[in-house]
């Protein structure tokens, strides 16, 4: 048992040490039946669907369905309906060896949303800010198992919460700005910023949507033209504040039009009375 245990450690070393396409290129042959490594099978086997190693894994593989025209190429007097003939059932392979992986980070989402949700307001903000600005100190918890952990149903609510204030304070949750740091540069981070807070949010929609479709509600739609004018205030102050000028003058001019209308239809009345 000690012995395959080693044997296991020292694959999931040799596997994180890879570049992204010698991986991808491993776990292809392995899923499809080759072997490219001197551990035996089962030992890759377990070490690629193991709780380190399986978010990797199956990032590779939906890589591999996407490019998998890279991996079976047109060859010489093929036509492409031919070319796809053979990329059919190797994307059918490849989605049926996702399975096993799929199970392990459903595992390992279940077990980081449960601490998720157990965190304090101080300490969940700070890993959200952390997941948003792509930052590594979250821990060892893969990118992929943390994203699906904020987006489920447990917690979107909160972080959506966060969102709002991270698009209202952004200063709260940047980091200060460096030295010899121009005003624009900051900006831009700023601005960079929101659209990242932005982009997520779309995410989080779906699932507070279905938290509340679960308890019988009926979702509510997001307030596009709301968050829309947040953002132009955020963005140009003064453009706003002329527009909103221009709306109350409109506003004023319509009603003492509407004042005008209203004393002359009176008169007018009076006179047809006498």
């Amino acid at each position: 048992m000690a012995e395959a245990h080693d044997e296991i450690a020292a694959e999931l070393e040799r596997l994180s040490g890879m570049t992204p396409d010698g991986f991808v290129n491993t776990v292809v042959h392995h899923v499809m039946g080759g072997h490219r490594t001197g551990a035996p099978r089962d030992v890759q086997a377990a070490a690629l669907a193991s709780p380190q190693m399986a978010p990797r894994t199956l990032d590779a593989l939906e890589a591999v369905i996407k490019k998998a025209r890279s991996f079976l190429p047109l060859q010489e007097n093929e036509s492409r309906s031919q070319q796809a003939a053979r990329l059919a059932p190797f994307r059918a392979g490849i989605r049926e060896a996702m399975g096993p992986y799929q199970d392990v980070v459903e595992d390992l989402v279940h077990e980081e949303t449960k601490h998720l949700a157990a965190l304090s307001d101080e300490d969940f903000a700070r890993r959200w800010t952390a997941f948003v600005l792509n930052a590594p100190v979250t821990g060892p918890v893969p990118r992929r198992v943390q994203s699906l952990a904020f987006r489920s149903h447990r917690v979107a609510a909160r972080a959506d919460a966060v969102c709002r204030l991270m698009m209202e304070e952004p200063g709260r949750f940047l980091p200060a700005a460096e030295p010899g740091e121009s005003r624009k540069q900051y900006e831009a981070k700023v601005r960079r910023f929101r659209e990242s807070v932005t982009a997520e949010q779309g995410f989080l929609r779906y699932a507070i949507q279905y938290a509340e479709a679960r308890q019988g509600r009926m979702p509510a739609e997001p307030n596009v033209r709301l968050r829309a004018l947040r953002l132009l205030g955020d963005n140009h102050p003064q453009e706003l504040s002329s527009l909103q000028h221009q709306v109350r003058e409109d506003l004023q001019g319509k009603k003492k039009e509407a004042r005008r209308d209203a004393r002359a239809v009176r008169r007018s009345a009076g006179k047809g009375a006498v």
